[in-house]
């Protein structure tokens, strides 16, 4: 009976160790061994997005080297944070899917949206693939220019994380100095603006327009909300297994 009381609190351990890892990461660590984005990284840490990201179960993260960050040694911590949570996509974007897009632009939802604190389309970017087939970023602020570019995927943990380089930072238009919020804490997140259709010969080089009327969004991606789906269900798969081992042992115990 020893034995199997042994043998049980073996398996309760292993498949407690399995949820929790199989289901976290850490924006830190994975910077970490990347020293060119080691003032990035210690810019997540300093504002506490870090912990934001680490707390989310699907991430994308706009990660900038070293040597791109200058255009943001003089800003103001608020206004720092802010600027980095834009690089934040609430959603799963890896370089094939953003290379593989049904529409040549698509709009997405950042951590600054979710803050209550962008006004307008400021807490949303604009990913549009250009005629040469590379990626560029931009803000969704009508009239802003798409100058950070896609440059290589640095980790990509699909369905949960994916981090990617770009060229450049991406600046927030018309951001005020005390960071007034425009809506209160719980009130909903806006929905992204729709992208207008980009003509399959046109020009990317510059971001659509916007209707200032279209307050209908896109959705989230069809292959991202099934990734989603996936990993919400074999989370609940692995916790529902904890429990199942949780309760064999608490037989086995009952029964010696």
């Amino acid at each position: 009976m020893s034995s199997s009381y042994s043998l049980t609190l073996i398996f309760f351990f292993a498949s407690s160790f399995l949820y929790t890892s199989s289901n976290s990461f850490n924006i830190t660590n994975i910077l970490d061994q990347h020293h060119d984005f080691s003032t990035f990284n210690d810019l997540l840490t300093q504002t506490q997005l870090a912990s934001a990201i680490n707390s989310r179960q699907t991430i994308t993260v706009l990660a900038v080297s070293n040597g791109a960050l200058s255009s943001l040694s003089d800003k103001p911590k608020a206004m720092l944070k802010n600027i980095l949570s834009l690089h934040i996509v609430l959603d799963y974007y890896d370089e094939k899917k953003l290379k593989n897009l049904n529409k040549k632009s698509v709009i997405l939802t950042t951590l600054f949206q979710s803050s209550g604190l962008a006004r307008g389309q400021q807490g949303f970017l604009n990913a549009t693939v250009t005629k040469d087939g590379d990626v560029s970023f931009g803000s969704a602020v009508p009239g802003s220019p798409l100058n950070a570019q896609l440059e290589e995927s640095v980790v990509s943990l699909p369905f949960n994380i994916s981090v990617l380089h770009i060229s450049s930072a991406i600046m927030i238009d018309d951001v005020k100095a005390d960071n007034a919020p425009t809506t209160s804490p719980s009130s909903p997140v806006s929905s992204p603006p729709k992208p207008a259709e980009t003509p399959e010969s046109g020009d990317f080089d510059e971001p659509p327009s916007f209707a200032p009327d279209d307050a209908v969004a896109d959705g989230p991606s069809e292959e991202a909300g099934s990734a989603s789906g996936v990993s919400s269900i074999n989370s609940q798969l692995d916790l529902a297994f904890v429990l199942v081992m949780s309760s064999v042992w608490w037989f086995l115990m009952v029964k010696t």
